[in-house]
């Protein structure tokens, strides 16, 4: 503060620097190498993402990154990405823009009902989401939705099986979808919604959809739990809706809701049908360098298991001609060692069987175990999974 007698005279002499800065724009880089290429989808229609039905494959490592120099969905094109092909979460690099017109859905399947052991099966969800749970048929009881936050059966108000829960942080690092609802009679659960990650070196835009939504509820079972979009770039507008919506439930709110982030210096237009909204500057992906976890069964008796196996009662993956005791081969990737997983194999012509592996072996990056089942005469199917932290 400066006080100032009357009548004194003062002079101020002033120097004004004026210094020319210049405005820089601010950069992020997806880190993507582009060796798979342009995803150009223009053609309307329904694409199931499948990395092996290119020419040349893509994401030939398997590992659900994908490393793309554009990415083009056109307006009335739907992708289905579905964990049916992946068993692990679906990142999608860009090093130049990516423009979404129409519609990618990682949605989980709704819940359904089986009356025969061929119906029998969990409900799939979208890709890095988890099942809803199993129906009960004959003997056989139904069962609990997978994942860590999978509902179980009949613990709702009303007796009803509970939806699926959320497991997704905030910051959608570790990149996770949603857990399948339970099942109850015989109805299975709603499927969780899928999990992705879509980052470009450019810019995300357009006014198509994204959908992870969870898998619908019927007659008392549990919903499925919503999924995560994360989308990362400089500019990032998207005025379709964004939806990472839990199933709807009669008998309470229903399934959790999901995780939409936003990462961008500049967000423009973002329309959120459903989930939880973030949104921040980009920083960092936070992939592993090894790549996503995933585990697999690799020969059953000696004989291999299709890389796609389809999982049906119609065409078996896999024949075995042996009234004993078939040996079970595992491979994984970047499951701690020391994990056991855990295979159910559903009969139509026995009851299910879940059976434990031995402890994961080898390598963080390549890793082994075995089991060992004997299986009836007929179609068996089997799931398996393996439970950890990071």
């Amino acid at each position: 503060m400066t006080f100032i007698r009357k009548n004194q005279f003062v002079r101020f002499v002033a120097l004004l620097a004026i210094v020319m800065t210049p405005i820089l724009a601010q950069t992020f880089s997806s880190g993507s190498t582009g060796a798979d290429g342009a995803l150009s989808l223009t053609t309307p229609g329904t694409y199931v993402f499948d990395p092996k039905t290119f020419t040349p494959p893509l994401n030939p490592s398997g590992d659900g990154i994908f490393n793309f120099t554009t990415i083009t969905i056109g307006s009335g094109v739907t992708v289905k990405v579905t964990g049916a092909v992946f068993n692990t979460p679906v990142v999608w690099l860009a090093s130049g823009a990516v423009k979404i017109d129409g519609t990618v859905d990682l949605s989980g399947q709704n819940a359904f009902s089986a009356n025969n052991t061929t119906l029998r099966t969990y409900s799939t969800p979208g890709a890095g989401g988890y099942p809803g749970g199993y129906p009960s048929v004959g003997g056989n009881p139904a069962g609990p939705g997978l994942g860590p936050l999978g509902g179980p059966v009949g613990l709702d108000c009303n007796s009803w099986s509970t939806g699926g829960g959320v497991s997704a942080n905030q910051f959608a690092v570790p990149l996770v979808g949603g857990s399948g609802g339970g099942a109850l009679g015989s109805n299975s659960g709603g499927a969780g919604g899928g999990a992705i990650l879509i980052a470009s070196s450019a810019s995300v835009t357009g006014s198509g959809t994204i959908r992870a939504r969870g898998g619908e509820w019927t007659s008392g079972t549990g919903a499925g739990g919503g999924g995560t979009i994360r989308i990362v770039a400089p500019t990032v507008t998207l005025s379709g809706p964004l939806n990472a919506g839990g199933g709807g439930q009669g008998c309470q709110s229903g399934a959790s809701r999901g995780i939409v982030r936003i990462e961008a210096f500049t967000v423009g237009s973002i329309n959120i049908e459903a989930g939880n909204l973030y949104t921040a500057t980009p920083y960092g992906l936070y992939l592993s360098n090894a790549g996503l976890p995933s585990v697999k069964v690799a020969t059953i008796g000696g004989n291999p298991v299709a890389a796609s196996p389809t999982g049906t009662f119609t065409v078996p993956d896999v024949t075995v001609n042996s009234n004993g005791p078939l040996a079970v081969a595992v491979q994984a990737t970047n499951v701690p060692i020391g994990t056991i997983a855990t295979i159910t194999f559903f009969s139509e012509n026995g009851p299910d069987q879940v059976v434990q592996t031995t402890p994961l072996a080898g390598t963080l990056a390549a890793s082994t175990a075995t089991a060992s089942v004997t299986l009836p005469s007929g179609f068996s199917k089997g799931f398996i999974k393996a439970t950890f932290t990071q």
